[in-house]
């Protein structure tokens, strides 16, 4: 974390080679299939966003380690593909081992949570995430896309059917307001995973489901959201998609 500055100079603009992440988003997929259900008119709404230049924040739940592989492999869809181009978000740790190239290679940025840094400066902590809000924020402007689980960590058994507000986390409201405090315009895609067969099991689980609900959108003039806001609009569309999700 003391060299965070480095880091997101690093992978701040991102580092995804398309002929190495393609193949293994097709294979992840194979693996995973998970059922992808989402409206038509979400999808023609989505496509509209993303030609407008609109940034789009992928937001989703986080009920299972399984979930970046069943949400890379949902936005793979050829429904929505152009998800699958997005930012995403990952712990670093995983950018240490062996496993570093799948995912500096297929764009994903590393996360530093206080966590993992126990006894770091409060301010180093703050200023780390400021950079990396700010890496997502510009992403957003020039029309790009940025996937991030709302939660940080794997959800909770209080939180596998519907979501609690203080379960989101204020990284994806930051970046609606960065965006808004821009004069960008920005939209939440909430989406919620479920596990129909076993959640929690070593192998890719049984049954997978991804749920989107219907893009929420904010633009034109006016004062930019306050965070808890958008934690507050981003609970209850992710809610509504898990409702999808488990039906």
């Amino acid at each position: 974390m003391s060299n965070y500055e480095a880091v997101y100079d690093f992978y701040g603009p991102g580092r995804r080679r398309d002929g190495f992440t393609h193949p293994l988003l097709a294979f992840v997929g194979a693996l995973y299939a998970p059922e992808l259900r989402i409206d038509p008119r979400t999808v023609a709404e989505l496509h509209r966003l993303h030609d407008a230049g609109v940034g789009i924040i992928v937001a989703a739940n986080h009920p299972s380690k399984h979930d970046p592989f069943v949400l890379s492999s949902g936005v793979f869809d050829k429904r929505v593909r152009f998800l699958a181009g997005g930012t995403g978000l990952t712990k670093d740790p995983l950018f240490r081992g062996p496993l570093r190239p799948v995912f500096e290679y297929t764009g994903t940025v590393p996360v530093f949570r206080a966590k993992n840094y126990e006894g770091t400066a409060r301010e180093v902590h703050d200023a780390a995430a400021a950079r990396l809000i700010g890496v997502c924020v510009d992403r957003l402007l020039s029309g790009g896309v940025v996937l991030t689980f709302v939660e940080g960590t794997n959800s909770s058994a209080d939180d596998l059917r519907t979501l609690r507000l203080e379960s989101v986390k204020k990284g994806v409201g930051q970046m609606v307001r960065g965006v808004r405090e821009k004069g960008g315009r920005v939209a939440v895609l909430p989406v919620g995973i479920v596990y129909h067969g076993r959640e929690h099991a070593r192998t890719p689980p049984r049954h997978p489901a991804v749920a989107a609900g219907p893009p929420i959108l904010w633009e034109g003039p006016g004062a930019a959201p306050s965070i808890d806001e958008v934690r507050r609009a981003v609970r209850d569309g992710i809610g509504e998609a898990l409702t999808r999700a488990w039906g």
